[in-house]
């Protein structure tokens, strides 16, 4: 063990200890796992990284790369290694999601959607094939607060963005290429009762999975029009969810298609089986990998999943969580990396 890295989470324990923190009842029943990387910590102060996404490189799979928004500033762009190699500085940047192979009249395009609190938006961005991020178009908002956003793409070749607003719990959803056109239209919207965030779609089957961050994690055709068949598949405070719900992404590949859900208030992910009606499979957190000098992760606001084959270390996927504290030294927030064979460990399982 490096004594260096040992120092420094005595340090950090020891502060918890003595109140510098709100005391929180981490969930000590779910499995403990390491990341095995991290990114450089955000630029900004305070609560600043909040959610992250991944692109896949289509020829090389090391050459992938992890968007994650700092919610003061913009979009950091980050190599698998963990390091900044593009910042586009937009304001306050909440949310992020991506889909690859998008097909509108300018080509086949990877698209990036995030929200912008700054300048009441939808932001969306492409990526070409050298991992270069751009800046298309930026859809104005008929909202209070754009918080949270997820993407999907039908077997039609329509992809859509699902915003919702932290002031009004509304949901919007906006169909991003109709007839092919980079020109957004709003297909619909529906009313929560309480303040989302986080959301994930399955393509496949055209399901809408997002929480509504004190009450419950939901799901629903993703159609704004159906909202009337909306399903809550677990309430927070039964012992599987702790508030707040925050952000979710679902890993899909062979036999297993399982969502992830940030349970914030108790540290923890919680894990459903998407092939068993939703059943709880269990709850996994991060914790310090002093080995490698990488710390756990706690109080996570977004995550993301990928199960493509990014190299030797992530040859079944990654899973990437937004951390609250980071420690190891302290510094600003960051996002830690977690190999997908971790996951599956901590349930016993294997593909």
């Amino acid at each position: 063990m490096n004594t260096k890295y040992f120092f420094y989470a005595l340090i950090a324990s020891a502060a918890v200890l003595a109140g510098c923190e709100s005391p929180v009842q981490v969930n000590e029943t779910a499995t403990p796992i390491v990341a095995i990387a991290e990114t450089q910590p955000v630029e900004s102060s305070d609560d600043a990284a909040d959610d992250p996404a991944i692109w896949v490189h289509p020829e090389n799979p090391e050459a992938s790369l992890i968007l994650g928004t700092d919610k003061r500033s913009g979009l950091g762009v980050y190599s698998l290694e963990g390091e900044l190699v593009q910042f586009l500085n937009r304001g306050r940047l909440n949310n992020v999601d991506i889909r690859q192979n998008v097909p509108t009249n300018q080509g086949v395009m990877d698209i990036i959607v995030a929200t912008n609190r700054t300048h009441i938006a939808l932001d969306i961005f492409s990526i070409d094939n050298r991992g270069e991020v751009h800046l298309l178009l930026s859809q104005p908002l008929d909202t209070v607060d754009p918080y949270g956003v997820c993407m999907g793409l039908d077997n039609d070749g329509n992809a859509y963005a699902y915003t919702n607003d932290s002031e009004t719990s509304e949901y919007q959803q906006w169909r991003l290429n109709p007839e092919g056109e980079l020109s957004p239209e709003l297909v619909g919207s529906w009313q929560l009762n309480s303040q989302p965030e986080g959301c994930a779609v399955h393509d496949a089957s055209q399901t809408l999975y997002f929480g509504e961050e004190n009450y419950g994690l939901w799901k629903m055709p993703a159609n704004a029009n159906r909202a009337d068949e909306m399903l809550l598949i677990e309430p927070v405070g039964n012992g599987q969810l702790v508030a707040d719900i925050e952000g979710m992404d679902i890993y899909e590949k062979g036999t297993t298609r399982w969502l992830v859900v940030s349970s914030q208030g108790d540290y923890s992910y919680a894990v459903y089986d998407l092939n068993n009606n939703d059943a709880y499979l269990g709850s996994f957190r991060v914790v310090d990998n002093l080995e490698l000098g990488v710390d756990g992760s706690e109080e996570t606001d977004g995550l993301t999943l990928s199960a493509a084959y990014l190299g030797e270390k992530y040859s079944l996927g990654m899973l990437v969580v937004q951390d609250g504290f980071n420690r190891l030294p302290n510094d600003n927030q960051n996002f830690k990396m977690i190999p997908w064979e971790s996951i599956i460990g901590a349930f016993g399982t294997s593909q």
